[in-house]
C-alpha cells in the first residue's frame, strides 16, 4: 500500500506483463465467451413477436433509493453514519403524453417542471460503526431501535388514518397479522414462550438481558452489524428491503381506499424484483401480497395494476446489451433457468430454481421498435413456490403473465428514453431525486455528521 499522496510507478506493471507465470496462467483459464453470429441466431430465435398493449395506465409511480455510509474522514476507531433516501415520483400518464404540442417537436420546460414537483423523498438516518444510538449498550441495539423507530412513525405513512405505514404493512403481510421471533436479537437467548408481534404488540422485553424486542427485528437488518467495522452492506439491505416495502404500503393503502383507481395505476421499482442478504425472506410474503391483490382486484371487475422492476445491470443486462443486435424488434423472452443456465450462467441445474430465495418477480427481456432494449421483471402470478424443481417450470409459463404484459410493455414503450442505456423516464426522474452525489452531497453529509456528532475535524 502507498504512503499518503505517493504516486504509483508509471512501469510498475512492467514485470508481471513479463513473468512467464502469468502467462502460463491465463493460457489455463476459460470463461463464458461472447456467442458467434451462429450461436446468436439460436439464442434469439425464440424470441416471440408481439404487440404492446395501447390501452395504458392513467398513473405512473416510480421509487429507487440510494445509501451514503463513508466512515467520517481522520476519525478513530472508524466511526459511521448512514444515510438512505428513498425517492417516489408520480406521473400522470395525460399529463406527459402532452409535454410537447402536436405542433412543435420542443418539450415545454414549465411542463417538465411538473413533472420534478410531483416528488417525495424519504430519509432514513442509521447508526454505523463506533456509534451507539441513544446509550444502546452495542451498535446492533441501537441500529435495531433505529430502524423500528424511523419504521414506525409517521414517516414511511401514506395515508391519515389507519396503519398504513411500513410496520403496518409488515404485519398485513405476515400470515394472521402475527409475527413471531423465537429468539432474543440482542442476546439470543430463546424464552419460553416465543416473541409474538400483532397490532397490539409491536414491542417486547426479552427477560434475560432487558432489551426491547422489536417487530422491525423480523427483518434481520441488524445481524451483519459489528462494533468497529464498515457496516456499509447493513445500511444498503436497509435501503433495498425499505424499497419494496414502501410500494407494497402504497399499494395496500391504495388498495384499501381507492381500488379502482389503482387499477389504473403502475409501479416502477429500480431493480429486480428481490430482496436479498438477510431480510430476503420478505420476498415471500411480498410475492404472495402481490398475488391476493391481484386476485382480488379482478374477482371485484377491476384490471390489477402493473408491477415492474426494471434491471438496468448484472449479468442479464450485460447479456441483452450482447444480443441486442440480433434480436428483432417488438419481441420478448422470458427468461427460463435452463435458458439462463446455457447462455448466461455457463450451467442449468435441472433440480434448482434461480432465485428461488430472493425473487418475487419473473425476468423478461424486450426490445421495443425502437430498438431499444430492457430487461423487467413482473410478479409471479403464484401464491406460493412450493418445490424448487417443480416451480422453476411453473414460473416459466408465459400464459400466466398474459393479463399484465401487453400493458407492461405498452408503458415501458411509453416511456422509454434516449438518455441512459435501459432507461425510463420513471425511474430517471425518481434516482435524480433519491441519488446522493460523493461530491459535493458525500462532503455535505459528512459535515452534517460531525456537526450533529459535535466532532472537531
Amino acid at each position: 500500500m502507498p504512503y499518503s499522496r505517493e504516486r504509483a510507478s508509471k512501469g510498475g506493471h512492467s514485470d508481471l506483463v513479463r513473468n512467464p507465470d502469468v502467462a502460463a496462467f491465463l493460457n489455463e483459464c476459460d470463461f463464458i465467451k461472447q456467442p458467434t453470429e451462429e450461436e446468436a441466431k439460436e439464442i434469439v430465435k425464440d424470441f416471440v413477436e408481439i404487440s404492446p398493449s395501447d390501452t395504458l395506465p392513467s398513473t405512473v409511480f416510480a421509487s429507487d433509493a440510494s445509501p451514503y455510509s463513508e466512515p467520517i474522514n481522520g476519525m478513530f476507531p472508524s466511526t459511521q453514519i448512514g444515510y438512505v433516501k428513498n425517492s417516489i415520483v408520480l406521473i400522470n400518464v395525460n399529463n406527459y403524453e402532452g409535454l410537447s404540442s402536436p405542433d412543435s417537436r420542443y418539450i415545454d420546460p414549465f411542463k417538465v417542471a411538473e413533472l420534478h414537483r410531483n416528488a417525495d423523498a424519504i430519509s432514513f438516518t442509521l447508526p454505523g460503526s463506533n456509534i451507539r444510538y441513544k446509550g444502546a449498550t452495542t451498535v446492533a441495539d441501537g441500529f435495531r431501535r433505529a430502524v423500528w423507530e424511523q419504521l414506525s412513525d409517521d414517516r414511511t405513512k401514506m395515508a391519515q388514518s389507519g396503519d398504513f405505514n411500513v410496520v403496518g404493512t409488515l404485519l398485513a403481510i405476515e400470515k394472521e397479522n402475527t409475527i413471531i421471533l423465537n429468539k432474543c436479537p440482542s442476546c439470543k437467548s430463546k424464552p419460553p414462550t416465543p416473541f409474538i408481534f400483532s397490532d397490539a404488540n409491536t414491542i417486547h422485553t426479552c427477560d434475560s438481558c432487558g432489551e426491547e424486542v422489536y417487530l422491525t427485528d423480523s427483518l434481520r437488518l441488524h445481524e451483519p452489524i459489528t462494533e468497529f467495522g464498515d457496516n456499509a452492506s447493513a445500511i444498503t439491505r436497509f435501503m433495498n428491503v425499505v424499497e419494496h416495502l414502501n410500494i407494497a404500503n402504497l399499494i395496500r393503502m391504495l388498495h384499501h381506499y381507492q381500488p379502482e383507481s389503482l387499477s389504473e395505476m403502475a409501479f416502477f421499482i429500480d431493480g429486480p424484483l428481490a430482496v436479498f442478504g438477510e431480510p430476503a425472506d420478505i420476498h415471500r410474503r411480498l410475492m404472495k401480497f402481490y398475488f391476493d391483490i391481484s386476485e382480488n382486484m379482478k374477482s371485484r371487475g377491476y384490471k390489477a395494476p402493473i408491477i415492474l422492476g426494471l434491471i438496468k445491470t448484472g449479468q442479464v443486462a450485460e447479456h441483452a446489451s450482447a444480443l441486442n443486435k440480433h434480436i428483432k424488434k417488438n419481441t420478448i423472452k422470458l427468461l427460463t433457468d435452463k435458458y439462463k443456465g446455457r447462455w448466461i450462467r455457463g450451467k442449468y441445474d435441472p433440480n434448482g430454481c434461480i432465485g428461488y430465495e430472493t425473487y418475487y418477480g419473473q425476468d423478461f427481456l424486450y426490445k421495443t421498435d425502437s430498438g431499444r432494449m430492457f430487461t423487467f421483471c413482473i410478479p409471479y402470478p403464484h401464491e406460493r413456490k412450493g418445490e424448487r424443481k417443480v416451480f422453476q417450470f411453473t414460473k416459466s409459463e408465459i400464459t400466466k403473465y398474459q393479463d399484465t404484459l401487453e400493458r407492461t410493455l405498452g408503458i415501458i414503450k411509453l416511456f422509454e428514453l434516449e438518455l441512459y442505456e435501459n432507461a425510463v423516464v420513471p425511474i430517471a426522474l425518481a434516482h435524480r431525486h433519491a441519488s446522493i452525489s460523493l461530491m459535493p452531497g458525500g462532503k455535505v453529509l459528512e459535515l452534517v455528521s460531525r456537526n450533529g456528532l459535535n466532532v472537531k475535524k
